[in-house]
């Protein structure tokens, strides 16, 4: 550690920072090498902040979304690249959030003109902080006319890591011996992302042997499924039939991942079914919120089979794209173990979309 980096690494510290304001409301300033940005979420913008935003940038400032909330907006037709709106001067708040994605509709006649934006970098950082804090990448931005705002936290876009991307950096919290309804022998052990924001577990289910081929099961945290036994997905099932599984095999590892909601996080989700009830299918929702139809990644995970030895697996899914992603982690797959859930009414749209569209197999 530099010895004048008292609390670790400046450039996580900085991210950390930036998220941390965005999430209370907060503008905070972007900074790429001589220029100056702005930025303002709109998840979390109050009254106050874009009053003194429309007031003191009312001719520079404009919305920028993700390529994804501007194609299922229908404001472009095939968008790569983010999305900048001008929008009229007098634009209430409620009418901007609605333009971010909070509403099924929204009205045209407030965008005075819609284009690619070519700042890339800056709107790459800012949608970055946004998805970190778990908040809708849609924001405000605007070119600073003061080199440095005095309570405004300041970040330049190469300090803009990738929190989630540090499995290296995962340490062992506490682990102790938890029986499990579908399994008397189970350890349970958190980790927590040294850099970043999530905490994970490691369950062990029975007593598997690290020196042969292990059952994993790699699952994102649903608390409407897990817990509460939600019909809208299968999660609740698969998590139980998963422990019951490795327990018959003798022994597994289920990891499970602070990934609510594909990565997108639990209010976000929440939106997302509201949008499924007004006629979407489950990634249809998820990019008219302005993300990607998964947002999750897996380091973290092949991170945490490491540290508890074991990287020769077979890997309980339906989603073979969890099997590359370990496979490019590292981690030698040597199989895959089915994991069929039952189908009712209520999730049976958001079964088939995974299937359909999303590569997921059924046996």
């Amino acid at each position: 550690m530099n010895p004048n980096e008292l609390n670790g690494c400046t450039e996580a510290l900085q991210t950390e920072r930036a998220v941390e304001e965005i999430r209370r409301g907060r503008a905070i300033e972007l900074v790429e090498k001589e220029n100056i940005w702005l930025i303002a979420v709109v998840d979390t913008l109050e009254q106050p902040v874009f009053h003194h935003l429309q007031s003191t940038y009312n001719d520079s400032i404009k919305l920028l979304l993700t390529p994804q909330r501007a194609k299922a907006a229908g404001l472009c037709e095939d968008q790569t690249n983010p999305l900048e709106l001008d929008l009229q001067r007098n634009i209430k708040l409620d009418e901007l959030r609605a333009l971010a994605g909070f509403e099924p509709s929204f009205s045209k006649d407030v965008i005075l003109n819609a284009k690619p934006s070519e700042n890339l970098k800056v709107a790459s950082a800012a949608f970055r902080l946004a998805k970190l804090g778990k908040l809708l990448p849609s924001l405000l931005i605007t070119p600073s006319k003061s080199a440095n705002h005095s309570n405004v936290v300041s970040i330049n876009t190469t300090d803009i890591n990738a929190p989630e991307l540090v499995g290296q950096k995962l340490k062992l919290i506490s682990k102790a011996r938890v029986p499990l309804l579908d399994s008397a022998k189970c350890e349970i052990a958190v980790f927590r992302q040294q850099q970043g924001f999530g905490e994970h577990l490691a369950i062990v289910i029975g007593t598997p042997d690290p020196k042969t081929t292990t059952p994993v099961r790699l699952h994102s945290a649903c608390l409407t499924g897990d817990l509460l036994g939600s019909l809208r997905c299968d999660c609740g099932d698969q998590l139980r039939r998963a422990v019951s599984h490795m327990n018959s095999l003798g022994g597994g590892v289920l990891l499970y991942l602070d990934q609510e909601g594909r990565g997108i996080g639990l209010t976000n989700k929440l939106r997302a079914y509201a949008l499924q009830d007004a006629g979407l299918d489950t990634l249809d929702a998820d990019q008219y919120l302005g993300f990607l139809p998964d947002e999750r990644t897996y380091e973290v995970a092949a991170a945490m089979l490491k540290e508890i030895k074991i990287t020769k697996i077979k890997l309980l899914t339906n989603n073979p794209s969890k099997i590359d992603a370990l496979k490019s982690h590292g981690i030698n797959v040597t199989g895959r173990l089915p994991l069929i859930a039952p189908v009712n009414s209520h999730n049976q749209r958001y079964l088939k979309a995974k299937l359909d569209r999303a590569g997921h197999l059924s046996e």
